[in-house]
């Protein structure tokens, strides 16, 4: 219990010494039978140790403030353009079409879709690229019967993606010809 102390001791002499020695570059250190001390002023058998300037901060620092990191910057130079979101919304999620050729995917972005921004339809794992640039529907035919999987990727001029709308499945269901067997 006496050696806790004696750390604890130690670590606020610790403490205080270095609050005190911060701004002068000499501090000495020693051990004695009261354990480690430390000291701005010279002690016999004491030795001269260099404590690291402390780290500050003070949130006034206007350097601080007026040095905006690289990407604020730059985003505000820009006026970077974001879409609150964009989606499929036709056909609806899990939706069944019952003996149709064709299937007309719709999307929606918020907000309206700039003109030099172009939707792209993913099918399945497969690009169907708009016919004109301000396409929002897409007419897929033939549709296959089975399950698909769509979703909407807005690219800007660059071909940069912008805004990517979630998955959405739809189900097509054709109807089957059965073999009729006739009686002989």
């Amino acid at each position: 219990m006496l050696c806790a102390v004696r750390t604890r001791m130690a670590m606020l002499s610790l403490l205080v010494a270095v609050a005190a020695t911060a701004g002068s570059p000499q501090t000495y250190r020693w051990v004695d039978a009261d354990g480690v001390h430390y000291s701005d002023q010279p002690h016999p058998g004491a030795e001269q140790i260099t404590l690291a300037q402390p780290q500050t901060y003070s949130s006034g620092d206007a350097a601080v403030r007026s040095a905006p990191t690289h990407s604020a910057r730059e985003s505000s130079d820009t006026a970077e353009f974001r879409y609150a979101s964009c989606s499929v919304i036709q056909p609806a999620q899990d939706q069944v079409l019952i003996d149709v050729s064709s299937a007309t995917v719709a999307v929606q972005v918020d907000p309206a879709k700039r003109s030099t921004d172009r939707v792209i339809l993913t099918m399945d794992g497969t690009a169907i690229e708009p016919q004109n640039n301000g396409q929002m529907e897409f007419v897929i035919a033939p549709v296959d019967r089975g399950t698909h999987i769509v979703a909407a990727t807005v690219r800007d001029a660059a071909g940069n993606t912008v805004c990517q709308s979630p998955a959405l499945t739809f189900h097509v269901r054709q109807p089957t010809v059965k073999h009729v067997v006739t009686p002989h």
